[in-house]
């Protein structure tokens, strides 16, 4: 697959954007998509306007280079102008990294989590797990159904927190936004179980979701990534409304198919707006991929409440933890070390908060004001000066114009980047790539029992090489 190829399937700014760093920069001149200079543009257009207009009228112009002997003092204030512009822009990178940092966090806690309860609930059979109080377990298997349906529930709900969380990060409360994940192609017995669809909402909640078992413990069967369709007593499988692609570390996105419009035909390059329907629209053109999708049942519990559904989620998983831990042949640990995991959940819901704390809390309303103000007032005084110290009207509208921009250019970059989760923002953290990433993260923390004790029997039968 060619980078142009992966590049046109992301035209739909379901990812952060990724860019390309040859030719010193150069192309980067011409890309339009998340630049923040159309917005600068009205402003120098006015500016610009003012200046040809001051260089067309004579008299006012003599007056003007008569008034001003030194361009000292607006030297000064351009200067305190950069400095209140760089300020924020650097508090709006730190805000934007630490968003990050915190999504980061969560997910990674979250499936370590998974990976632990893996090795938990499918590998300790031995004799030590009598000291719990559970009879030792025949090495014949016999559990693995058991452990099948409990690793699938919990990739699942694992799953489902991190969208709803993320869901929760934008403002979105739309529990439509969030859609079934395209299953992992089953290529080897190495991938785990997972949960699929097996009908639409309308259904009974009995037939909510099944394991699809597959032949020799492989999870699921068939070509991952379908939904099985009866009609007419013949079985058809119909794609999944997302997938998950990956090309290189640093072209990780993911694609929808369900035919939503794209953000970028819904966003306006040359004006950051914030209203609740284009707010509605986006979170509606970006949704989350859910290992599973929204059972009917999920979904009218999640509905009955308006903010923290992620709280609702974990509870779930707390309780799923600790029922497979009641279980006879449930998880053979003991309570401290079963108590990593429940540390460990925690310990992402902290990452969640820490990211939290960024969506809710805004720049400072008086220190934007007062640039913003600023702004306006330097843009509009910019062309007395030029008019006053350059006699040529080209060079005149070319440094009015450069001015203007770099000035303004710079506050509209920090104007983005301060809310990184926002979903009107071109430049947000692409929540779709991020649900897409850690979807693929608990897949490769969930393998199969049956890989996971075959590795361990060849391990038995390494030797140790003697010096």
């Amino acid at each position: 697959e060619t980078f142009r190829s992966a590049r046109g399937r992301r035209s739909g700014t379901l990812v952060m954007i990724h860019y390309a760093k040859g030719y010193w920069g150069l192309p980067l001149f011409l890309r339009l998509h998340g630049s923040p200079f159309p917005r600068t543009l009205p402003f120098a257009v006015v500016s610009v306007a003012i200046t040809i207009w001051l260089h067309l009228w004579d008299s006012g112009r003599e007056e003007i280079v008569r008034s001003f002997a030194h361009p000292y003092p607006f030297q000064m204030y351009g200067f305190v102008i950069g400095f209140l512009v760089v300020l924020r822009t650097n508090h709006s990178l730190a805000r934007f990294m630490e968003a990050r940092t915190g999504v980061e966090t969560m997910g990674s806690k979250w499936a370590d989590a998974v990976a632990m309860l893996t090795a938990f609930d499918g590998c300790t059979v031995g004799s030590r797990s009598q000291e719990i109080g559970k009879p030792a377990m025949k090495q014949d298997h016999e559990h693995h159904d058991d452990h099948a349906r409990f690793i699938a529930r919990l990739t699942h709900l694992v799953s489902l927190l991190h969208a709803i969380a993320l869901q929760h990060l934008r403002g979105d409360e739309e529990l439509g936004n969030i859609v079934p994940a395209r299953t992992r192609r089953q290529t080897n017995t190495t991938a785990g179980p997972e949960l699929k669809r097996v009908r639409d909402r309308k259904e009974p909640k009995e037939s909510a979701v099944e394991i699809a078992d597959g032949p020799e413990d492989e999870g699921i069967s068939g070509y991952l990534g379908t939904r099985a369709i009866k009609t007419n007593g013949k079985e058809e499988t119909k794609l999944l409304a997302a997938r998950y692609n990956h090309m290189g570390a640093h072209l990780i996105h993911a694609v929808t198919d369900d035919g939503r419009l794209a953000r970028k035909n819904l966003v306006n390059p040359f004006l950051l707006r914030e209203d609740q329907d284009l707010w509605l629209r986006c979170c509606a053109a970006t949704p989350l991929a859910v290992i599973g999708g929204l059972d009917p049942h999920e979904f009218e519990e999640l509905a009955e409440l308006d903010c923290d559904r992620a709280y609702l989620v974990l509870a779930w998983i707390q309780a799923l933890i600790i029922r497979r831990y009641e279980d006879l042949d449930g998880i053979r640990v003991g309570p401290p070390i079963l108590s990593r995991v429940h540390q460990t959940l925690t310990n992402g819901m902290l990452g969640f908060n820490m990211a939290d704390k960024i969506a809710k809390t805004p720049f400072p309303m008086p220190y934007a004001q007062m640039l913003s103000v600023c702004l306006v007032v330097f843009n509009l005084t910019m062309p007395i000066m030029v008019a006053g110290h350059i006699n040529n009207l080209w060079l005149a509208i070319l440094v009015n114009f450069i001015s203007t921009v770099a000035y303004q250019g710079l506050n509209e970059v920090a104007r983005e980047l301060e809310d990184p989760f926002k979903p009107t923002h071109i430049n947000d953290h692409g929540m779709p790539q991020l649900q897409a990433m850690f979807n693929s993260k608990v897949r490769a923390a969930s393998p199969s029992v049956k890989k996971i004790l075959t590795h361990w029997a060849q391990c038995d039968s390494w030797e140790v090489a003697k010096e």
